[in-house]
């Protein structure tokens, strides 16, 4: 079913639904610790409101690619938001009920919900963009990485702090219904709905074939183990912050304002880089940087010196580099997609499943140590590398290809 061509979508909606699960994410880590004492549960176990959170968050970009095949992109949208308007509420009702069960639950279906946003954020860019424009447009959605998630914690300490750990996902909800009334001012930007797209047999070849991609598979295993680095620190740095260090709720979520200036300048570089530079460069630039910026970050936790700036500084220096990857490795993978949508699916789910088992490694791998913090990224971006060179070879091969055709 052929649909008439739509306008470009507005980006400063799409800035706020791409950081729709971010937020959801991480806004009430500043709470986990009132959450570990609530329950009365180890740092461990506090840590599955995340894990559950992102298997959700992976999970649920494989149905959104078929659903968004089928009935649109804003139709999804729908769906999906307002699925983690009531993931919201149940993690708050989790609270009267007593219930850590219940919240685990809810922050899975919460997840579920929530990932639409970037899922069809990437889709519509790749429906509407050529490569080159694409990647300039992500690096500046980038952004949303930076600015959101930052003010989210932020926020998160504050209701902690004057209200209750519940207050944060309340909140959650009603930004929920916001996002939900600014989705309905996206234009459709589908080309065509393929009428087919949910019968069984067409989404496993569709996501067979999808799979087969190996620049975008690949790209999809170095997203995630970028994405391992912020979820981590997302989890393990409130309760450096607040039990280590000995901050509040509320202050350790006003210093978590200061890692946004380096996602901030990553995705303003990242954005004046694209086009001057190849996309493997560019790559190469970010991993270098952070794997050099995680090394400095762990000196003074092997030395026993955490402070409020051994957490903070470093991190935002980590965060600038890792912008350069995360902008390009995207329009990298998706570039070479046939289908924008299951393509997207596929390079989220990779993305996010990786980031789900680096994270429930790290649970399992002595939970209360702070110092596993920066080895993690250190080992995380010495592996991103080694992908890059699988890319590399790949990107090589494909040029000795077109060569012999010519």
């Amino acid at each position: 079913m052929r649909l008439e061509k739509s306008p470009e979508p507005q980006f400063i909606i799409l800035l706020l639904l791409v950081s729709f699960a971010s937020v959801g994410a991480v806004l009430f880590t500043p709470a986990l610790p009132s959450i570990r004492s609530f329950f009365d549960l180890s740092v461990g176990e506090t840590q599955l409101t995340i894990t559950s959170y992102l298997l959700g968050y992976a999970l649920g970009q494989l149905p959104y690619g078929p659903l968004a095949n089928r009935y649109g992109r804003k139709t999804t949208l729908y769906i999906g938001i307002s699925l983690s308007i009531v993931g919201s509420l149940l993690c708050a009702l989790s609270a009267p009920f007593e219930s850590f069960g219940l919240l685990v639950s809810a922050r899975f279906l919460q997840a579920l919900g929530a990932c639409v946003g970037l899922k069809i954020s990437f889709t519509m860019i790749a429906d509407v963009y050529n490569q080159v424009d694409a990647t300039k447009k992500i690096s500046r959605i980038m952004m949303a990485f930076a600015i959101m998630p930052g003010m989210a914690v932020a926020i998160g300490g504050w209701m902690t702090a004057l209200f209750n750990w519940e207050s944060c996902f309340y909140f959650l909800a009603m930004f929920g219904v916001f996002i939900l009334w600014l989705a309905r001012r996206l234009p459709e930007t589908a080309k065509s709905l393929d009428l087919h797209a949910l019968q069984f047999f067409s989404l496993v070849r569709g996501y067979k074939e999808t799979f087969k991609n190996k620049r975008l598979v690949t790209s999809g295993f170095m997203m995630g183990l970028g994405s391992a680095v912020i979820y981590v620190f997302a989890t393990k740095a409130p309760f450096i912050g607040i039990d280590l260090i000995g901050l509040t709720p509320d202050v350790f979520g006003n210093y978590n304002l200061i890692p946004l200036i380096g996602m901030l300048l990553g995705a303003l570089l990242a954005a004046k880089l694209a086009g001057r530079f190849s996309l493997l460069t560019l790559l190469l630039m970010g991993i270098v940087g952070s794997f050099v910026f995680s090394c400095i970050m762990l000196v003074p936790f092997v030395a026993g010196a955490v402070s409020v700036w051994s957490l903070f500084l470093p991190i935002v220096f980590i965060y600038l580099a890792e912008s350069l990857v995360f902008a390009n490795i995207s329009a990298f993978g998706l570039s070479h997609a046939t289908n924008k949508s299951n393509g997207s699916a596929i390079l989220n789910f990779i993305n996010l499943s990786t980031t789900v088992v680096a994270v429930l490694l790290l649970e399992f791998i002595y939970p209360e140590s702070a110092l596993l913090m920066p080895l993690s990224f250190i080992v995380f971006f010495a592996i991103i590398f080694v992908l890059w060179l699988r890319l590399k070879k790949l990107d090589a091969s494909t040029e000795f290809n077109n060569s012999l055709r010519r």
